[in-house]
């Protein structure tokens, strides 16, 4: 814009010369008013400001454009981890948890009453097997107290009964179960423990084991000689001799 307003002033530089030599000069013909130079230089100033005007209504008129209002993110910040303080902090502090209390009850087995270790038993009998106990601990075994199947067959006997006495701490006492032998050949084994009234079990097993037909380790015959009636010697028939 600023170069278009040079160029119309130059133009209006040279209309007022052109004026002023054409004035300078003598017509031969009848001579024309004089015209004011201030009246055409306002002229002029009209002539150059309407062409401004025209100028800039030409010009694109500027658009203000709203900018978009800046989004404004919200940014999380996560917090830094120290492993020191994790390696401290997962683990909650824990109390031990005390050992349970050891059961009072003891007992220590004494001998095979009945019905030694590879017994042979006929298929189908029945048999009674007697074991001998002592209580070795500090408490009073009472009536309540039971004789349990640890692991085997109970072959034919009941898997759980009451003792049925009261035993006190050292004193011995036998313990005698009645079982069905079965009908086939064949080696057995069943083991039993005694339970407190809590149904605890205490002590060691103590088992019945027999044989039922031959046994796994036969034992030895043992023959008896037989009888055999001597010659008589000649002594003997002289004597017999009339």
């Amino acid at each position: 814009m600023t170069q278009k307003i040079k160029k119309i002033s130059f133009w209006i530089f040279i209309m007022i010369l052109m004026i002023s030599v054409l004035g300078a000069c003598k017509p031969s013909g009848p001579v024309e008013p004089t015209l004011d130079a201030n009246v055409i230089f306002t002229q002029a100033a009209e002539t150059v400001a309407a062409q401004l005007t025209r100028t800039a209504l030409s010009l694109p008129t500027a658009t203000n454009t709203p900018q978009p209002s800046p989004t404004v993110t919200a940014t999380i910040v996560l917090p830094t981890t120290d492993p020191a303080a994790e390696s401290t902090d997962t683990k909650p502090e824990t109390t031990p948890v005390a050992g349970s209390t050891p059961n009072p009850n003891k007992m220590l087995f004494i001998a095979d009453v009945t019905i030694p270790d590879g017994q042979v038993i006929p298929a189908g009998s029945k048999f009674v097997k007697t074991w001998r106990i002592k209580n070795t601990g500090s408490t009073t075994w009472t009536p309540n107290y039971k004789v349990r199947l640890w692991a085997g067959n109970s072959f034919g006997a009941p898997s759980s009964f009451l003792l049925g006495q009261e035993v006190k701490p050292n004193a011995e006492v036998d313990i005698s179960i009645e079982f069905t032998a079965p009908s086939q050949s064949g080696e057995y084994i069943a083991s039993w423990i005694l339970s407190d009234v809590t149904e605890a079990n205490f002590g060691t097993t103590f088992f019945v084991n027999f044989v039922v037909g031959v046994p796994a380790s036969p034992t030895a015959t043992v023959v008896a000689p037989t009888a055999t009636e001597a010659a008589p010697t000649a002594t003997q028939e002289a004597s017999a001799t009339p």
